[in-house]
């Protein structure tokens, strides 16, 4: 059906393709389509791609800064609430006057609700913050690799949920835990339902919002681009004065574009 060296032209780099493949063996960041399977994709124009992906590569002002790199990564990789928090808990955690000897029943957060009531500039009207209180504990190290401060979060929820409808506090970037505290801020109707016997009101409502922030509330980044990675590549280039062949390298973002999983290289 084709010449001798068409084949081998076709079937030489197929095999080295698929030894290459190998070495990507457990490598999450290289979990895109190679070797043959990538070489068919190609070969039958395929409009549907396995694992789409697309490469960014930096400004040359930026090309050989890997900070830079991964400040992109940050930006572009999509980043949920959920994807940075290690465990969420719901507390019966009535809002205490400050003169009395506990601030919180969760002693771990003891310090820094005390610091924040104790400093607080803002009017608070304790009758109508709600006793039920969302504690989500984030992951310090996911939150490092996301270049994420606790201030962004709360900014988030404000944007979603509206500063009217919560009630936010949070522990500091540099404690030895990243707390959130969440709670609702009852209107007239809400006081009303409590009042007619329906106690579970704020329970369950506080529950949706705990699954919606999770799974549904977007911190950074492009939906659908799932993950990006760094990489710093070996180009060749050919010198403008000397006309001689030589090695460029640069960090490049690489990252995928909706619908597939992304990318980011150096």
């Amino acid at each position: 059906m084709v010449g001798a060296l068409a084949a081998q032209s076709i079937g030489e780099p197929a095999t080295q393709m698929t030894l290459n493949t190998f070495h990507y063996a457990g490598v999450s960041a290289k979990n895109v389509t190679l070797g043959v399977p990538r070489l068919k994709e190609i070969i039958n124009v395929s409009k549907r791609p396995k694992t789409p992906s697309l490469t960014v590569f930096l400004r040359e002002e930026f090309a050989r800064d890997s900070e830079a790199a991964k400040e992109v990564q940050s930006i572009l990789e999509h980043t949920t609430l959920g994807s940075v928090t290690r465990r969420t808990e719901i507390w019966y955690d009535p809002l205490r006057p400050l003169e009395a000897e506990r601030a919180t029943v969760v002693e771990e957060d003891e310090d820094f609700v005390r610091l924040y009531y104790d400093t607080s500039f803002e009017e608070i009207d304790f009758s109508k913050i709600s006793p039920w209180v969302l504690r989500i504990e984030l992951d310090m190290e996911a939150m490092a690799d996301k270049n994420l401060l606790m201030e962004d979060i709360v900014k988030c929820i404000s944007a979603e949920y509206g500063s009217d409808e919560l009630h936010v506090i949070h522990s500091e970037d540099n404690d030895d835990r990243l707390v959130l505290r969440v709670r609702l801020v009852n209107s007239e109707a809400d006081k009303e339902a409590e009042a007619e016997g329906d106690e579970d009101v704020e329970h369950t409502f506080l529950q949706r919002i705990e699954q919606n922030m999770l799974s549904e509330m977007t911190l950074r980044g492009i939906e659908k681009i799932k993950r990006v990675f760094m990489r710093e590549p070996k180009r060749e280039h050919v010198d403008p004065v000397t006309g001689a062949l030589g090695a460029a390298a640069g960090w490049m973002p690489l990252g995928a574009p909706p619908g597939a999983s992304s990318q980011l290289s150096p």
